[in-house]
Formats: structure tokens, C-alpha cells, sequence
């Protein structure tokens, strides 16, 4: 077959690579030929791309598309929108995305920062987006990101390698996951088991309050049967002084909760328990220790608990008046077999109005008043009985008090209101930075001939409730203006 001038194909190969006028004149017949073509109906209506005359020169052609001048490509902006853009970038995209061919000069290479920069590519196509592939001056190089190498697996030599180095390995965090995921492992053998064992029970406690090698620790729990547990418990509890430093470190205390909760057997629970007993009231007051109580009244039977009970009944005030202690009385009521519930309400109702005054002891007498046991509500009642305004001018006191009016029933309510007005008082009760807070509360749960008292009682003091801020406070509840004359 013959080529172009009666050319073979391959003769017009060399010279079309070899003469570059010869390219341009291909280039724009490609050109004029894509756009002219009916299937591309979607260009034929911008004025840019009207071609009348196909056998037009390359110079004939950019003079009438007005693209000598690099200004005018702003012409190509707006009417290319939906379809059309599209058709644009799918039948003409390709090729290098930083170089295009100059309309002025074939031969040159212009950079595409030589167009307006300041219009969007979304707005205006860049002439890569245009063009056809064989209008560009070089094929595109694909240049795959540059990626970091990643840094060689740690790979675990096999246990028995290990003898002697297991702890140092432990307490790697790279080398304590590696452990961890060998103790997870199926196949792994009981003469592996025992071999690790021996490594770490000369260094147990010191592993269980690692910030990496506890959780190894725990796996190694978990993967063990039923006499190496028993072994590690009794190393455990060996020493009463590392024990308790173990109970009250935050890493120690995660793991003895895990021992606890994957001790298979009464006995094992209730031999841990055993030695818990003598430090429940420290564990109790202790940020760290004291989770382990609330593990165990979460998690263990009535039978199990009773070993506890009877240390925190005891001590049930000075657990009360504690941080953390006060917490776990909390869920002591609640979780605790009803004659245990029993000793601990007792407690609490003869020392309620200590307790009232205490930073931490007044949020559990409200818990026992938000219970709504009637014979504890009118209890502790009792014995706060006269001292309700002295509680109302105290900072917890006065939340107690609060509690008392909104929980008990409108009888004991109405009781309260009224020993305070009553009192000589009441006036400072209402201007108080606390009490007026407790007066707001009485008028919201008094009703009736007791609210009209009440009423009455703070129009009668209005003047001076007008001059107090805190007195405002108590007028904007009566929603009360008093008449100027």
C-alpha cells in the first residue's frame, strides 16, 4: 500500500519524524477533521470551532480562530460547559500535562504558566486539554510516586531462643506484642507455657506493673492452665507489701481485675479474695485500687462478695467521706444482698448530717434519697431535723437539702418549708450565695396554703431582697413586681 506522495508507509514514517513542517500539516488536517466530523455536533455551535473551509493552511486557521494572540484564550472559557467539556477532555486528553506545541511557532515549546494563570482550569481548557495526542511534542512519562521503604518485620526467634530474655523482651513494646501474639497462638505448647513461667516468677510483680509487660502478663494468664494459674496467683499474693503495691498501681490494678475475671474456679476467685479482704477499705480509697472492688461487685457472686462486705460495712464512714470511696459505697447499695444494703443504710442514716457537710460524704446521702426507699427518706429527715438551715447556708449542705425537698413525698416536704420560714433566719436563707438556691427549690415543690406562705413571706421582704443579687434571683421565681408609689 502506498503512503502519502506515493510513499511506502514506512518511507512516511522517517519523513514525517525527520521534517516538522510535514508534522504541522498532518497535525492541523487531524484537527480540522475531528472537529468537522458530524458526530461531533456538540462543538459545531461555538463560533471557535466553525470550520468552513477544511483544506485551509495551519496559519489560515489559528488566524481565524484569533489564537496568535495568547489574550484570546479567554475565548474558550464560558460557552464550554456540560457535554461539550466533556467530549473536549475525553476525545483529546492525553500526552504531556506541563508542555504543549506554541500556535505561532511549530518548532517552539511553551510552558503552560506562559497562559493567563489567573483562570481556573475549570473555566478555561488548557490547550493539553484540547489538542489532540499527536500535537504534543513528546509522549507522557509516567513517574510513580516515590514511597518510603518500609522498615524490616521483627521477626521472633522461637521460645527456646529466648530462654534467659524473655522479661527484656517483655518490657520492649515491639517485643511484648510479638509475645503476646506467640500466647495467642494455637499450637503453642505447654512446655513453652512452662518455660515462660519460669522466666517471669522471680519478676512477676515488677512485670505486672510495666506499662508494656503487664499486658503480657495477662495473655500469659489467659494461655496457661489451671496449674501454672494456680502457681502465679500464689506468687502473686506472696509478699502482702508487693501485693498491695501491685493492687494499687493503675497497671497491677488492670491486671488483677483480668486474673479475677479468667480465674475459671471458685476456689482460685476466693483464694484472691482472701488476701483482697485485709486491704479492701485501702484498695477502696485508692484512685487505682479501687476499680478492683468495683470489679468484683460486678462480676462476683452474692457468696463471693460477702468476703468484702463485712471490712466496708465497718469502715463505712471513712469510705464515705472519700474520693473514690464514696463512689464505691454508691454501688455498694445497689449491688450488695439486701442484708448487707441493711448495715450500710444504717450507717449512713446515723451519720447523715455528718455526712451532709462532708466534700464527698453529701453526694452519698443524696444517692440514698434518690433511691426513694420511703423508711430511709423519712430517716434521714429525722435526723437532719433543726439543722435544715444551717445545712442551706453550706455549700454541700445545702445540696442535701435540695435533695430532700424534691425527693421525699409533699408531707415531708412541707415539714422542711416550713421549719425554715419559721426560722429567724429564712431572710438570710434567701440572700445567701447556697441558700437561696434551697428557697427556689421550695418554691418549686410547695403547693397550696404552704406556697402562699411562702409567697407572702418574700413579698413581706422585698425591699431588702431587691438590694441583694442573690434575692433577685429568688424574685424572678415569685415572678412577683412590687407597685412603686
Amino acid at each position: 500500500m502506498e503512503g502519502f506522495g506515493g510513499d511506502a508507509p514506512e518511507d512516511l514514517q522517517w519523513r514525517l519524524m525527520t521534517n516538522l513542517s510535514l508534522q504541522n500539516q498532518f497535525q492541523i488536517n487531524d484537527y480540522v477533521h475531528v472537529f468537522s466530523n458530524p458526530s461531533n455536533q456538540g462543538l459545531q455551535g461555538h463560533g471557535v470551532f466553525q470550520f468552513q473551509n477544511p483544506n485551509e493552511s495551519l496559519e489560515e486557521s489559528f488566524a481565524r480562530m484569533n489564537l496568535n494572540q495568547t489574550g484570546n484564550t479567554r475565548i474558550l472559557g464560558p460557552g464550554l460547559r456540560g457535554p461539550t467539556m466533556e467530549l473536549f477532555r475525553d476525545g483529546f486528553h492525553g500526552g504531556s500535562q506541563n508542555m504543549v506545541r506554541s500556535p505561532n511557532f511549530p518548532g517552539n515549546i511553551v510552558d503552560n504558566s506562559f497562559f493567563d494563570t489567573n483562570i481556573q482550569r475549570s473555566i478555561m481548557p488548557l490547550w493539553t486539554d484540547v489538542l489532540p495526542r499527536s500535537m504534543y511534542n513528546q509522549r507522557p512519562v509516567f513517574c510513580p510516586p516515590r514511597q518510603r521503604p518500609r522498615p524490616p518485620r521483627c521477626l521472633l526467634p522461637p521460645l527456646n531462643e529466648l530462654k534467659g530474655q524473655v522479661c527484656a523482651v517483655a518490657k520492649d513494646q515491639n517485643g511484648c506484642r510479638l509475645l503476646q501474639k506467640r500466647l495467642e497462638h494455637e499450637i503453642i505448647s505447654d512446655e513453652e507455657i512452662g518455660m515462660i513461667f519460669m522466666e517471669v516468677k522471680d519478676q512477676l510483680h515488677v512485670l505486672m506493673v510495666h506499662r508494656f509487660a503487664n499486658y503480657f502478663i495477662q495473655k500469659l494468664f489467659k494461655a496457661s492452665n489451671q496449674e501454672i494459674r494456680t502457681q502465679l496467683l500464689l506468687l502473686l499474693v506472696r509478699s502482702p507489701p508487693r501485693f498491695l503495691e501491685v493492687c494499687t498501681d493503675v497497671h497491677g490494678s488492670r491486671t488483677v481485675q483480668k486474673f479475677l475475671d479468667r480465674s475459671t474456679s471458685m476456689e482460685q476467685r476466693c483464694f484472691l479474695l482472701s488476701f483482697l479482704k485485709p486491704i479492701a477499705v485501702t484498695l477502696t480509697n485508692n484512685s487505682s485500687g479501687h476499680h478492683i472492688i468495683l470489679h468484683c461487685l460486678y462480676n462476683l457472686s452474692n457468696k463471693e462478695k460477702r468476703l468484702l462486705a463485712d471490712e466496708i460495712v465497718q469502715h463505712c464512714i471513712s469510705i464515705a467521706t472519700n474520693k473514690s470511696g464514696c463512689c464505691v459505697l454508691q454501688q455498694c447499695l445497689v449491688n450488695f444482698d439486701a442484708e448487707v444494703r441493711d448495715h450500710l443504710l444504717d450507717q449512713i442514716i446515723a451519720n447523715a448530717l455528718l455526712l451532709s457537710e462532708d466534700e464527698f460524704g453529701n453526694y452519698v446521702v443524696q444517692y440514698v434519697l434518690g433511691l426513694r426507699i420511703d423508711d430511709a427518706t423519712e430517716a434521714i429527715i429525722g435526723r437532719l431535723g433543726g439543722s435544715f438551715v444551717t445545712l442551706s447556708f453550706n455549700k454541700y449542705g445545702s445540696n442535701v437539702v435540695e435533695k430532700c425537698l424534691k425527693e421525699s413525698g409533699d408531707e415531708l416536704s412541707s415539714r422542711i418549708i416550713m421549719e425554715i420560714i419559721n426560722d429567724p433566719d429564712f431572710v438570710k436563707v434567701i440572700g445567701h450565695d447556697y441558700g437561696n438556691y434551697v428557697a427556689q427549690s421550695a418554691l418549686s415543690v410547695s403547693k397550696g396554703d404552704i406556697h402562699d406562705a411562702l409567697i407572702a413571706f418574700i413579698w413581706h421582704n422585698y425591699t431588702f431582697l431587691q438590694s441583694n443579687p442573690f434575692g433577685r434571683m429568688v424574685l424572678s421565681r415569685t415572678k412577683c413586681r412590687k407597685n412603686r408609689t
